[in-house]
């Protein structure tokens, strides 16, 4: 689990103050890994830098592989979903997809026939008038079987009364001969959020398509589980220091990221955590969801000293199935050595 055994939740741990690498979750079995240390190997999340990122450099002096600029061994880790799901929306009411087509493959690539497919679309929406608006979360649930390509469509019934305001997350579980993957589709995005442990780092960089004004964050984040599970968990602000509400409200300021803290601590089977945000786009202000993934989805994360392992001599190739926060990933780790 390496040093602190909970180095990837703690984001006061960087590069010069943690004592020993390792990728297991301290707190389950053999073939658990923890998904918050797997998202401080990112370098860029959600088209920003990640702040908590840790340099490879680190982790070779750690090892003592690295030493005086020079790598004695390289190594690289690998780390891919187990079923790479591919989500297509086909038919749309309002600004909210009801039809979708729906494709697996698992991680060599070839179709995942027969796979049990389960579809969640939740919408939020506003009801009521003027003061008296309020927010009513819709789940609705599809599932079928995929075909021997891989493939099927999932299908939606919305509500009558759905406002043009209303957003939507849509949220895809596959089984597959033991293994577990999901995928999310939210469409647009207006806020880059990063996820380590209970935090939420979150700024506006990267963002295109939209004119550059605030958006304005809602009380609660909803948190997904890997069986579907919603849960609403209060956010607030680590430096806040008075009772206005001026915290909620991210811009383009002098900072480039603001940092939240979830008044809850989240779940090992937390897989999403969405905030809603109220935004002006072009073509009207609306509400979004946007969200953070524990970890990337679908995961696909190539982790290395420098370059490939066929620049080494000696190689030595370990892999095999894991589990990540109740979904599978394959996972490889290489290790060569640099010089006879």
């Amino acid at each position: 689990p390496g040093n602190p055994s909970d180095w990837g939740s703690d984001i006061f741990i960087n590069d010069s103050n943690f004592g020993g690498f390792g990728l297991s979750d301290a707190n389950s079995g053999n073939f658990y890994l923890d998904a918050n240390k797997i998202l401080r190997l990112y370098e860029e999340s959600g088209n920003t830098t990640n702040p908590l990122y840790i340099d490879p450099k680190a982790v070779g002096k750690l090892l003592g592989i690295y030493k005086d600029n020079y790598w004695t061994y390289g190594f690289s880790i690998k780390i891919v979903s187990a079923l790479n799901i591919s989500i297509v929306p086909i038919e749309f009411i309002g600004n909210i997809p009801t039809y979708f087509h729906i494709s697996i493959v698992d991680y060599m690539g070839r179709p995942a026939t027969n796979a049990h497919i389960k579809g969640a679309l939740l919408v939020v929406n506003l009801v009521g008038q003027g003061n008296n608006r309020q927010f009513e979360f819709i789940k609705l649930v599809s599932e079928n079987y995929s075909n021997i390509r891989g493939y099927t469509e999932l299908n939606f019934q919305l509500p009558q009364n759905i406002s043009p305001q209303a957003t939507y997350l849509f949220i895809v579980n596959a089984e597959y001969y033991g293994m577990h993957s999901q995928n999310i589709y939210s469409g647009e995005n207006v806020l880059n959020v990063v996820m380590i442990g209970d935090y939420l780092i979150i700024n506006m960089s990267g963002i295109s398509g939209f004119v550059p004004s605030a958006r304005h964050l809602r009380i609660a984040a909803i948190e997904i589980t890997s069986s579907l599970n919603i849960i609403l968990n209060p956010v607030v602000e680590i430096n806040e220091t008075t009772d206005s509400e001026s915290w909620r409200i991210i811009n383009k300021g002098h900072y480039n990221y603001r940092i939240f803290k979830l008044s809850n601590p989240v779940s090992e089977d937390v897989m999403f955590v969405g905030l809603l945000v109220f935004a002006g786009a072009r073509e009207g202000a609306r509400y979004f969801i946007v969200f953070a993934e524990r970890p990337r989805t679908p995961l696909s994360l190539f982790y290395s000293s420098h370059g490939y392992r066929f620049s080494g001599f000696k190689t030595e190739v370990i892999g095999g199935l894991f589990i990540i926060g109740g979904n599978t990933y394959y996972v490889e780790l290489a290790v060569w050595r640099m010089s006879e």
